[in-house]
């Protein structure tokens, strides 16, 4: 298991206006994401760009399993559609999330990496129409609420 001072994660979420729908990507260290995951799988689990594809179904089952996402106060889906990796990040595309109404507020709670790594922060970032919010999860404060004017 990694052993240093700190642990992060980023999330993005961009409203794309001309396809009404949200580009996601997360960010995280590929040593800790390996970790989780073999703790998950129960068995040794590596990363790198020849085998991505075989590990999204198991992705996408410890993200449905550490994150709930609510667009409106509905719950949404996420759905991993691309995995890269280089040897120190792994960058998590989601397949696009179609939302067509006005957002009024966007709510997540998560727990990714936090199981295993105690002081992991997890950041994520909402742009949306111009502006930028963001929410810092981690330790005791696993769920947050943007609300949008």
């Amino acid at each position: 298991m990694p052993h240093h001072d700190f642990h992060t994660s980023w999330l993005t979420m961009t409203y794309n206006e001309k396809n009404k729908a949200f580009d996601m990507v997360w960010r995280t260290d590929t040593e800790h994401l390996e970790t989780v995951l073999n703790d998950l799988q129960n068995r040794e689990i590596y990363l790198e760009n020849t085998s991505v594809e075989n590990h999204i179904p198991l992705l996408n089952k410890y993200i449905q399993l550490n994150t709930t996402l609510y667009i409106n106060a509905k719950k949404q889906l996420l759905s991993v559609e691309l995995i890269e990796v280089t040897f120190a990040e792994t960058i998590i595309h989601f397949k696009p999330l179609k939302y067509r109404k006005k957002i009024k507020s966007l709510s997540m709670e998560n727990t990714l990496l936090q199981k295993q790594f105690p002081n992991q922060k997890n950041m994520v970032q909402l742009n949306y129409r111009g502006k930028v919010s963001s929410m810092l999860l981690g330790e005791e404060k696993t769920f947050d609420r943007i609300v949008l004017q």
